[in-house]
Order: structure tokens, then C-alpha cells, then sequence
């Protein structure tokens, strides 16, 4: 067999693995910004810790439906609005700051676009989803504005890079809770892709990225916190992370609290996981975001 052949055959076999490569690629973009697997329906209501609420929903500025409670404390003119990270709902995080409301504050929890039972079918992981909190705001003070004279923010995970996005641009927000926020997209998708599928970074991920910029015709390592939590000062920003973190390693808490801006606080909670700082945290969870939001709410 002469050797010009044994080449034609070789470039032809790497042709079809690249071209292989950048099809999984396109298409794990498509799964990421399309999460179907990952709608969930609610289990917990605030009935059941004994809250009136309502059932509210209004629309984004790209004609979202998004669905949510609010929970009214009587004669409260403060207003937290709570946000849930990728692939959960609100009942996921009603269940770890329900007793916020114990403190005077009303409550405002919404589902993001393409999840729980709000409408849309893109998720794009913190881009698309700061019209939706924008949504929220808007909402309040068009049908409740004595009750939100003051805005506190709560996000977790993908929640907690909307809270800090918003904070950065909204001189109306007082203060700001970010619990196991990323610190970039890029770097997050990248750990992602490692911790559940052992995806190595190069040469799957510039690719994948590529995809989700077309796809979303922006990109979305520009809206990232890093760039973002700096421009909250002067008001206050709480960080709150696992230390043991396996999505977003605390060293990226780290580096957010030190782009931040006075006042701020951080609390790295020993031997938690991420998403898992209420559950590790117990008790003093519950009193160092009190202590926060009545500080400074």
C-alpha cells in the first residue's frame, strides 16, 4: 500500500472525528441552553410553614410568562427577592429562607425562563435571566409599590450571578446575597462538564462556548460576576459558599470577595457542598443572612 494512500486514509478518518467533535459540541450547547430534563415540578408551598401568599406572574421584555409567589408581611414596606439556581425552582430554596419572612420581610419568589412552571424554552444560565428578575422588579412596583420601597436580593448558584448583575445595575437594590455564585462562565461551564462528565476543557469547550454564543447571539462571559460585583459598592454584598464547593471551588468566592467593593462579608461554610450551605450551615445560616438583611434592609 503506498503511502500517499495510507495519508488519504488517516486524513480522512481525523476529518470525521473532528467533524464528530464539533456535531457533539453544537449539540451539547443546544442541551445546555435548552434544559427540557431539568423542568421540575414544585413540592412545597408557603402554605405549608403557615404563609399566605399569591399565586402572581407578569412578563419579561421578550414576552416570558414567568410564574412565582408573593408573600406579603403585613404593613412591611421591604421586599427580598429570592432566585433559585439552574435546573431548580423556587420550591427548591423556598425551603432554606422561608424564615426570612419571620424578620418583616415580604417575599418574592419566581421561577426563571424554561423552568418550574414558568414559560419559555431557553436557559442560557444567568444572561437571559437578569430580564427576568428586571421582570419581577418592574411587577412590584407597578401593582405593589408600598411594599417595596427597600429591595433586598437572594440568588443562589445562577440566582446568585443574576442578584449580583442586577445589584451592579439597579442604584435601587440595597443590598445583595450571593450564595455559590460562579465567578465566570466560562470557567463554570468548563467545571461542569468535568465533575459530571469528564469533558477535558480543550479542545470540547472553546467549541462548546462557541456554539452557545451563536445560539444566543451575545456572549455571555461579559455579563459574569467578576465583571459585575464591583459596581454594587457602596452597598452591601453578603458571599456565601461551600467551602468544599465541587462545582465552583471557593477559591472563586474568594476572588469575587476580593473584586467587591465595601461594605462586604463573606462566609465559606466548612464541609459544605454546592447548593448545600443551608443544609451544613443550620443554624448559623439562618442567622448570618438575618443579621445581613436586617442590617441593611
Amino acid at each position: 500500500m503506498q503511502w500517499w494512500y495510507i495519508l488519504l486514509i488517516v486524513l480522512c478518518v481525523l476529518s470525521a472525528l473532528g467533524l464528530g467533535l464539533v456535531w457533539l459540541c453544537a449539540y451539547t450547547a443546544k442541551k445546555v441552553l435548552h434544559p427540557v430534563s431539568k423542568r421540575k415540578a414544585l413540592y412545597i408551598w408557603p402554605d405549608e410553614y403557615k404563609m399566605p401568599y399569591d399565586n402572581v406572574y407578569f412578563t419579561t421584555e421578550d414576552k416570558v410568562t414567568i410564574k412565582g409567589w408573593f408573600i406579603p408581611y403585613d404593613g412591611s414596606e421591604k421586599t427580598i427577592i429570592l432566585m433559585h439556581g439552574w435546573g431548580m425552582n423556587r420550591s427548591d430554596i423556598l425551603k432554606n429562607t422561608y424564615f426570612l419572612h419571620d424578620l418583616g420581610f415580604n417575599l418574592l419568589y419566581f421561577d426563571f425562563r424554561a423552568l418550574g412552571e414558568s414559560g419559555g424554552k431557553v436557559s442560557s444560565i444567568g444572561y437571559l435571566e437578569t430580564r427576568d428578575v428586571r421582570a419581577a422588579i418592574k411587577y412590584l412596583k407597578e401593582t405593589r409599590p408600598e411594599s417595596c420601597k427597600k429591595i433586598g436580593l437572594y440568588g443562589l448558584s445562577m440566582g446568585a450571578m443574576v442578584a449580583i448583575c442586577e445589584g451592579a445595575s439597579n442604584p435601587e437594590i440595597n443590598c445583595v446575597v450571593a450564595e455559590a455564585s460562579y465567578y465566570s462562565f466560562r470557567r463554570v461551564v468548563s467545571r461542569w462538564a468535568w465533575v459530571h462528565h469528564k469533558v477535558p476543557s480543550f479542545p470540547v469547550i472553546p467549541i462548546v462556548l462557541h456554539y452557545i454564543r451563536r445560539y444566543l447571539r451575545v456572549n455571555p462571559e461579559r455579563y459574569s460576576p467578576k465583571y459585575n460585583i464591583g459596581k454594587i459598592s457602596p452597598r452591601p454584598v453578603f458571599i456565601i459558599h461551600g467551602r468544599y464547593d465541587n462545582i465552583v471551588p471557593a477559591a472563586q468566592a474568594k476572588l469575587l470577595f476580593k473584586r467587591a467593593g465595601e461594605p462586604k462579608e463573606i462566609w465559606l461554610v466548612p464541609g459544605a457542598k454546592h447548593n448545600k450551605c443551608a443544609e451544613v450551615g443550620g443554624f448559623e445560616y439562618k442567622q448570618r443572612m438575618s443579621d445581613f438583611f436586617r442590617r441593611y434592609l
